[in-house]
């Protein structure tokens, strides 16, 4: 007799169904992981304020945005900086950017002025509940340094030289390349001059210049001076050559100087004069620091000078004549 094999589907049914259940997972906490990069200055009248909000959480989880930014100033005072102890006295500071990757805030400056300040910020998740606080930053908030007025550029053999007026002890020197999108710093002045010695010929340059208030890594800074363009054109003659001297040879009159040392240095122009004549050109420039005149005639009185000329063909003035008799 066949055995009937179906009172047992249910059973296999059943066993086949089941699985295992975990334990339930705890709700996301949302909170923001904290911002690493505040940072800021004081330029004129204005205290600005830059920061790269997260949106990613201490659970790793990305949220869409924050439910707002708590950025805070308050004084640096005195006995050491606690945490708990700024908080009590922290300003608050208004914000409306929450859904930025990047924010930027500018603040008037004016009831910080003279006051070591202490800023911070922490976003605040969609639950309510805060990042721990960024990276502080510190400022010393000046009186509105005022930017320099009347900025000049003029040209020099060795660059291009700036000079300014207005109120201040150090400034820092600007420099936009003909071509390129943003200016770079060149470098801090102590007076109000500046020589710009990497200037190239050929080329373009715009200048400006900003008043420094205070050391540190962020001193309060003015705004920029009117910018000043200046073309780069090579006006400047060598140096007069040196050591010219004349002596008699055998049927010649020797001539011997200097060498020049200016990188962009060509040649000599040589100058001869028979008794009292005015200096006329003698031959073409030559590239030696001597030459020999067999073109004399003995007894004859004669003047000679030499002069150097650059690449861009600016000549110098001729050396003082020297005066010689021919043998």
């Amino acid at each position: 007799m066949r055995r009937a094999w179906f009172p047992l589907l249910p059973l296999a049914l059943s066993l086949c169904g089941c699985g295992y259940v975990g334990d339930p997972l705890p709700p996301a906490l949302n909170i923001p992981v904290p911002v690493q990069d505040l940072r800021g200055l004081q330029r004129g009248d204005k205290v600005i304020i830059a920061f790269t909000p997260s949106l990613m959480t201490t659970d790793k989880l990305e949220l869409k945005r924050l439910s707002s930014i708590d950025l805070r100033a308050g004084e640096n005072k005195p006995g050491g900086f606690d945490m708990n102890r700024w908080l009590e006295t922290a300003e608050r500071l208004p914000l409306e950017e929450t859904g930025e990757r990047s924010v930027q805030v500018s603040l008037p400056a004016a009831k910080w002025a003279g006051k070591e300040m202490i800023f911070a910020v922490r976003g605040i998740g969609p639950t309510g509940r805060g990042a721990q606080w960024s990276n502080l930053l510190l400022l010393n908030v000046v009186p509105p340094p005022a930017a320099p007025v009347e900025l000049a550029v003029v040209g020099a053999p060795s660059g291009a030289y700036l000079q300014w007026k207005g109120d201040g002890s150090q400034w820092r020197i600007w420099r936009l390349v003909e071509g390129d999108k943003e200016p770079a710093v060149l470098g801090i002045a102590g007076e109000r001059s500046w020589l710009d010695q990497t200037a190239e010929y050929g080329k373009t340059y715009t200048y400006m210049v900003q008043q420094l208030v205070g050391s540190g890594a962020t001193p309060g800074e003015s705004e920029m001076s009117p910018s000043v363009s200046y073309h780069r054109v090579d006006t400047f003659p060598p140096a007069v050559p040196a050591g010219f001297v004349a002596i008699a040879g055998l049927k010649s009159i020797e001539l011997n100087w200097d060498r020049n040392t200016e990188p962009d240095f060509k040649a000599y122009q040589l100058y001869r004069a028979v008794g009292d004549e005015p200096l006329k050109k003698l031959g073409a420039p030559v590239e030696k620091t001597s030459y020999s005149d067999a073109d004399v005639e003995s007894g004859k009185k004669y003047r000679y000078a030499v002069s150097s000329v650059d690449e861009s063909g600016n000549e110098s003035q001729p050396c003082a004549a020297v005066e010689i008799v021919a043998p």
